[in-house]
């Protein structure tokens, strides 16, 4: 009685690209369906107001009821994706260390989605995320194609370049072939204040090279902090790299439990929460306090040769609340700036910190 059902959608080819759309667009509002006559993806609200559609809704629910299942199929759900396991896939196909232990206390009790993403941020993993979840979004889209009987096209459709897409995004996005291969490390120095290394490297093309020298410190905040005013909080200080005195907002590093001033992958330390270090570092280089936070972004401090972080914050409306309580080498004086006065500074040269000009940048976008 349905051969010649199962007969036409044999023969109907979906673009997987609509699938996977409608797959990352998913949520729990809306149901969406794809129309396989028109070939596009259409929607109804999940909740309608007072429980009833609109005419133009109505008339779409009465087309799609009519032709359920030989017009209209219903596509994958938020519950039917299931995003929480993909990220718990996605922490169990990294190594062992701190940043796998990171991100699984990140996807712990409410607010889990949040905390992993702004982990992800911080630790730079974001591209290797973004391929590991589309990888997983395109083997959903296959897996729904295949359970109705439709032909697919576009992009890596079949099962075999499915899970190369999938082993290359949990091994590191790598598609490109340009990751490099450890072969050998020498501590050159490795105290309490920092873990120089003479590093090297195989390269793409299989040849071993070296010297390569990398560092780890620990990673710190910068805040971006303005007063009832509006104007921005800076500190005067002299920074030996350039042996120079510079102005730049109020940092500082993210304190760890065991005292010292870097952290390697495999170590699994407790570090102090960024926003509560960005706190603390505004109260003591500056004496002011804000009641009005905002994360921004999370980079790698100098990719080439550290492994850090810093983590960017807005702090606005700050009240004056006691001294400053420097650190013994910490000798720095506060300044207020207008915004315009900022960036004069930053034009002529003498706001000299990279990041930090960043920091502002991203501040004027929020």
């Amino acid at each position: 009685m349905n051969s010649n059902r199962d007969d036409r959608q044999n023969r109907v080819v979906v673009p997987l690209h609509l699938v996977r759309d409608a797959i990352e667009m998913a949520d729990d509002a809306w149901k969406q369906y794809l129309d396989i006559e028109k070939m596009e993806v259409v929607s109804l609200p999940e909740f309608p107001f007072m429980g009833e559609y609109d005419e133009e809704d109505q008339e779409l629910a009465d087309r799609i009821e009519e032709g359920w299942r030989t017009r209209f199929f219903g596509l994958p759900s938020r519950f039917d994706i299931h995003e929480y396991s993909i990220m718990e896939r996605f922490i169990w196909s990294l190594p062992e260390g701190r940043t796998q232990d990171s991100l699984e206390r990140a996807i712990r009790g409410k607010g889990a989605f949040r905390r992993f993403k702004d982990t992800v941020r911080r630790f730079g993993m974001e591209q290797q995320w973004y391929d590991f979840q589309e990888a997983k979004y395109r083997e959903i889209a296959v897996e729904w194609c295949e359970s109705h009987g439709f032909e697919y096209s576009g992009g890596p459709v079949r099962e075999e370049q499915e899970k190369e897409a999938v082993s290359g995004a949990a091994a590191g996005g790598d598609q490109e072939n340009l990751v490099w291969q450890e072969v050998r490390t020498e501590h050159i120095v490795q105290d309490q204040w920092i873990d120089f290394r003479r590093t090297a490297y195989r390269l793409p093309d299989g040849k071993v090279y070296e010297p390569f020298y990398n560092y780890s410190r620990r990673d710190y905040v910068v805040i971006v902090a303005s007063d009832e005013k509006g104007d921005y909080l800076c500190v005067r200080q002299f920074r030996q790299g350039i042996k120079k005195v510079t102005t730049e907002f109020p940092a500082g590093g993210v304190e760890r439990t065991d005292g010292r001033e870097y952290g390697a992958d495999s170590d699994r330390a407790a570090t102090e929460d960024v926003l509560q270090a960005a706190k603390r570092e505004l109260l003591e280089e500056t004496g002011y306090v804000s009641d009005h936070w905002s994360y921004l972004f999370s980079v790698p401090s100098n990719a080439t040769i550290a492994d850090n972080y810093a983590h960017i914050f807005k702090a606005e409306n700050c009240k004056r609340s006691g001294e400053q309580k420097l650190d013994e080498t910490e000798f720095l004086n506060v300044r207020k700036y207008s915004a315009a006065e900022l960036e004069e500074l930053i034009h002529q040269g003498k706001f000299q910190q990279a990041v930090h000009i960043m920091a502002w940048l991203l501040a004027q976008r929020t």
